[in-house]
């Protein structure tokens, strides 16, 4: 084999499995409280490889539709329960809402069920931009 012909092959292979390097996933970092995900654990994760979780924002739909993160599935924290064979199994299940209250409510009712559900919860202050933005910022 000469070696131009394998320096083709190596930058074929590089370039199929470069994506598959990248979207590794990243490390899931516990908050302060019981259940919760690290504000910059969840900033990571969303940042460079947001299919590594499923986000589901527990918000009524009304505040749903105003905006959310991208992707995010709307579960309102009353319809976690009987919607509960909703939620993936192949992946952690993040819930997130304005100040963590109900998400933290969704959470408790997932872990209590159980079900084989990995779920967090975001325990910090977000504000969800119409123009599809976010901010989170830790609650101090």
């Amino acid at each position: 084999m000469n070696n131009r012909y394998l320096n083709i092959v190596l930058c074929a292979a590089t370039l199929l499995f470069a994506p598959l390097a990248q979207a590794a996933d990243i490390a899931i970092e516990p908050g302060k409280e019981k259940g919760s995900i690290s504000v910059a654990s969840f900033q990571r994760i969303v940042k460079e490889n947001p299919s590594q979780i499923a986000i589901v924002d527990v918000r009524d739909e009304r505040e749903f539709k105003k905006g959310s993160f991208p992707g995010a599935i709307n579960m309102p924290v009353g319809d976690v329960e009987k919607k509960m064979g909703d939620l993936p199994k192949d992946k952690p299940v993040v819930f997130v809402c304005p100040t963590g209250a109900r998400s933290g409510e969704a959470y408790d009712t997932v872990k209590m069920l159980g079900g084989g559900v990995t779920a967090y919860f975001v325990d910090a202050d977000i504000a969800f931009g119409s123009d599809g933005t976010q901010s989170v910022t830790e609650r101090k």
